[in-house]
């Protein structure tokens, strides 16, 4: 599972509105911000779910608890603290872009694996950072007061609110304490704002990565399904200087003293088990109206599963088909694959479960509260809602179908500089910075290899031929309007360019031409694709603006009759969600178990599938039973199960905590038959997958070898 809110317009815009729920809280959903838990009497419901532990263990402003386990792994996963010694577990996929970006076919340590046998082996991961939640406060005063002459798009904004970032941080005690930043966002439509007081440490190493086709078993196929076998897990550790501080890699440093880590459980699962997890849920939009979400199916969903069937269809070919291909790609196909497959399963399963309409039928009971109880607005925001919902959804959908599609390109051309250097030609050879010019643009630029050239015009011309296809709007960027002239066009884009070969650059450079660029294709191209993303985006200008304004006016009435009991809709801070081991009835006549063992692997076996087939090495272990203190009682080894906590994108990684504080799991992904639980929270439906604890360190232990690793984990019975 990973993050859907960098593909959703939700991200320009800060103002959600609020789901139309009861008047309590309850235990069956909600990713709660801990900051609240006073207030939103989080601790009796922890209590009466089953929580053993005093709540205090679980948020304490003052003290150690299990916010200081929990951190931001690498921008948009969750991982924690195993050890008094910095280790961090968390998932393959959210370490797999790192591993992937350290792989080379002579040490492919994402499909071949890594194990370190000793700390000195522990390898730096370039890019990869921790992030530690220090402090939560309540800022709303100081934004509003500071943002009074602001309308609310430009309050909740990122670029406003970061600018106050700074100012807080430098306000408060955190100012001189090494590595630290102030994230602010709105909480509830902007009703209220939050400061995070967050210390990020950039030496983060790789301790253990199993390979891809065991970890990953099953692959995009099995994403979002269950049953699961497939241990989605990696091992990291995180360094600082000799004080403990953030800093960037040197041999010289030490991993990081943690006073707080979890322990970890051996005692196994059993139906009806209380069940916490903790972590970084990216995006949720649970407060939308029925025609916002009708919006976000058709504008957002819709698009970018239409354009991203087809870009994934042309990698698997060709990944399937090449070694080298296969790794260099790996990345991008994983990434895709489970954007595309979710926002596919998002549209069917807001269909199954008739949301839209029932949201209708819950806002037409809150008109009638709201005009009884002084707020006669409220039919009024809801009817201005429905009509830019309805104007603006095929401008939505138009811009995505288009940039999805033409972000897979590989074809870059540096044509602004170009247009720069040609446009002021005679003046930068007067100055003699006209060589040095040339030499920035074909950095900047990428020449493709007869290989790679045929690849990427195949893909663009699927591209183009799919947003032709499927447009609404009679605006394009293209000059041609039919499916059947994609072929040629494409074909005189990439062979007629100045900008695609680097030969014909060279010698149109040295002798540039106003006229020659102006006609050439791919200048055309993206002039055309420039004007016509401005033009949309300008559309939404007034969309989202407005939008943002009716939201906090519908929420605020909505707070006031749920008495404030509500979770705020997830936005990539630290959230607690709690629930209970539980088996799966997704429609009549089927019910899934709560656990799966790995024997359900060997079942899945499939030779003539890439996705599944078994890791030679698992296969011995697996033949000859070793499984050691980690079978159940009746010797199967356990392998992942599933809970009803809420959790989306982001939550990968997340601990999976028992009622005594320990670890027993860590989250990896959903089910398919509740795709819409980011609309909505469905008890009956929406299941948390989870790889078993035992299974980790199973692979530990008997696959990876890591055995110094025990020395420091505090593993209980």
């Amino acid at each position: 599972m990973t993050s859907k809110h960098k593909f959703t317009w939700r991200t320009f815009v800060a103002a959600i509105a609020l789901l139309l729920s009861p008047a309590v809280a309850h235990a069956d959903g909600g990713m709660w911000l801990l900051k609240l838990m006073e207030q939103q009497h989080l601790a009796d419901s922890l209590r009466a779910a089953g929580l053993e532990i005093d709540p205090s263990e679980v948020y304490n402003e003052n003290g150690a608890s299990l916010k200081d386990v929990v951190g931001l792994f690498g921008g948009g996963c969750t991982a924690e603290v195993v050890s008094a010694d910095g280790l961090i577990f968390t998932n393959n996929h959210c370490g797999f872009d790192f591993v992937h970006g350290m792989s080379t076919m002579e040490h492919n340590y994402l499909q071949e694996g890594f194990y370190a046998k000793s700390r000195n082996e522990e390898l730096p991961t370039p890019g990869l950072n921790f992030v530690f939640v220090r402090e939560i406060k309540d800022v709303t005063n100081q934004i509003v007061e500071a943002t009074a002459d602001f309308g609310e798009y430009l309050r909740q904004s990122e670029y406003v609110l970061g600018m106050f970032a700074d100012a807080v941080l430098a306000e408060s005690r955190w100012a001189n304490v090494p590595g630290m930043r102030v994230r602010i966002l709105p909480y509830f439509g902007g009703n209220q704002f939050y400061a995070f007081y967050e210390q990020e440490y950039s030496d983060v190493r790789l301790v253990v990565n199993i390979p891809q086709n065991f970890a990953q078993f099953g692959e995009n196929q099995d994403n979002w399904m269950w049953p699961r076998h497939n241990p989605d897990f990696a091992v990291f550790r995180i360094y600082a200087d000799a004080q403990g501080n953030p800093a960037e890699y040197s041999e010289s440093n030490v991993p990081l003293h943690c006073d707080k880590f979890l322990p970890i459980s051996l005692k196994g699962i059993e139906e009806g088990d209380f069940t916490m997890v903790m972590g970084f849920p990216g995006s949720t939009e649970r407060y939308l109206t029925a025609s916002e979400i009708q919006n976000h199916v058709d504008g957002l969903d819709r698009p970018i599963n239409t354009m991203g069937e087809v870009v994934l269809d042309h990698m698997k070919q060709l990944m399937d088909n090449d070694p080298e291909l296969n790794l260099s790609m790996a990345s991008d196909y994983f990434m895709i694959g489970n954007t595309v497959k979710n926002f596919g399963g998002e549209i069917e399963a807001v269909r199954k479960n008739r949301l839209i309409e029932r949201r209708r039928a819950q806002e037409s009971d809150f008109i009638a509260w709201a005009v009884q109880n002084g707020h006669k607005e409220i039919p009024s925001v809801l009817s201005q809602i429905d009509r830019l919902t309805t104007a603006y959804t095929d401008t939505l959908h138009d811009l995505y179908l288009a940039n999805f599609g033409m972000r897979q390109i590989a074809m870059e051309t540096a044509w602004m500089e170009v247009a720069d250097y040609v446009e002021n030609f005679k003046l930068y050879k007067k100055e003699g910075v006209a060589d040095s010019l040339r030499t920035i643009i074909f950095e900047e630029s990428t020449f493709l290899t007869p290989e790679e050239l045929a690849r990427d015009k195949a893909l663009m011309k699927k591209v183009l031929s799919t947003y032709l296809r499927h447009k609404r709007l009679s605006l394009s960027f293209l000059p041609i309007s039919t499916p059947d002239q994609v072929d040629a066009y494409v074909e005189r884009l990439y062979d007629e360019s100045l900008l695609t070969d680097s030969t014909r650059l060279a010698a149109f450079l040295s002798k540039p031409s106003q006229k020659k660029l102006d006609a050439d294709p791919w200048v055309q191209l993206n002039e055309s694709m420039q004007q016509y993303i401005s033009a949309l985006a300008g559309n939404l200008r007034e969309y989202f603006s407005d939008l943002t304004e009716l939201d906090k006016t519908y929420i605020a009435a909505q707070l006031e009759r749920n008495q404030w009991t509500t979770a705020p809709d997830a936005n990539l801070t630290l959230r607690m969600t709690y629930g209970h081991v539980r088996d799966l009835h997704p429609r009549d006549g089927v019910t899934y178990d709560y656990q799966t063992v790995i024997d359900g692997m060997f079942e899945k076996e499939n030779p003539a599938d890439p996705d599944y087939v078994i890791n030679e090495d698992v296969r011995k272990l697996y033949e000859a039973g070793q499984y050691g203190r980690y079978a159940r009682a009746d010797g199967k080894l356990p392998a992942c199960f599933i809970t009803d906590n809420d959790i989306t994108g982001g939550n990968s990684g997340s601990p999976v905590i028992n009622a005594r504080g320990e670890l027993i799991g860590l989250a990896f992904d959903g089910n398919i038959e509740s795709l819409s639980s980011d609309l909505e929270y469905n008890a009956t439906l929406q299941r948390c997958i989870s790889v078993d604890i035992r299974y980790v360190l199973w692979c530990i232990e008997y696959l990876a070898q890591s055995n110094y690793l025990f020395d420091e984990l505090e593993i209980r019975q």
